[in-house]
């Protein structure tokens, strides 16, 4: 497997929550902030660490950006920072440019150049707890986008005992399964087939569209 290069533009606390989300996979990061301190504290994390402004495009250049397949531009302070960004990221050849925003406004001027993924956390975080409070918590629910979401659950009564393949789940209730947990607290198992059996205790995690959550209720119900 080729291994990934993943670039943060600004380590403020979005950043810095994506860095530690980062921390044990097999990725290699590239992150540039103007403090040097901040820097400096995740540099056992960082592949490369770069203090400096990341507006400048020789910088970003010198900092080898361009060879990143995702960047996230994880401050949403400026507007003018911002766009210059996601420009200069995709002038340097960058194939997915996230980008974190305050408001809708900015979102639609960094689609408009060019950001592949533009996110409002503050409101994601919102629509993400409305949804657990309608499903009752049995349900987890992660927004990824306006209309796609991962969910994590309990292994139904119903799979238990039963493989993926038998269960047509994707065909059934348009789920994709990306993995199991033993415990919420363990990590997640994502290397199985579709003649793995569902043990029961086990928590599914799956991506799904919005209009198909009450159907997951309705299988845990």
């Amino acid at each position: 497997m080729v291994q990934r290069t993943i670039g943060i533009l600004g380590l403020g606390i979005f950043g810095q929550s994506i860095l530690k989300g980062l921390k044990d996979q097999e990725v290699d990061v590239i992150a540039i902030d103007d403090h040097v301190e901040v820097i400096n504290q995740y540099e056992s994390i960082i592949t490369t660490g770069i203090v400096g402004d990341f507006t400048d495009i020789e910088l970003l250049d010198a900092a080898d950006i361009g060879n990143c397949d995702t960047v996230v531009i994880a401050t949403g302070e400026s507007l003018e920072s911002s766009v210059l960004a996601v420009m200069h990221c995709k002038a340097l050849g960058v194939e997915r440019v996230i980008a974190k925003v305050k408001n809708e406004v900015t979102k639609e001027v960094l689609e408009k150049v060019g950001a592949d993924l533009v996110i409002l956390p503050e409101v994601e975080a919102g629509r993400s707890l409305a949804k657990m409070i309608l499903f009752q918590h049995t349900i987890e629910v992660f927004q990824l986008d306006e209309e796609v979401v991962v969910v994590e659950f309990m292994v139904p009564t119903a799979w238990i005992g039963k493989s993926i393949r038998e269960l047509a789940v994707r065909n059934q209730y348009q789920l994709n399964i990306i993995g199991y947990r033993n415990a919420e607290d363990q990590p997640l198992q994502s290397q199985f087939g579709p003649d793995f059996v569902w043990p029961a205790d086990v928590r599914v995690m799956a991506v799904t569209d919005n209009q198909y959550l009450e159907r997951i209720q309705d299988l845990l119900d």
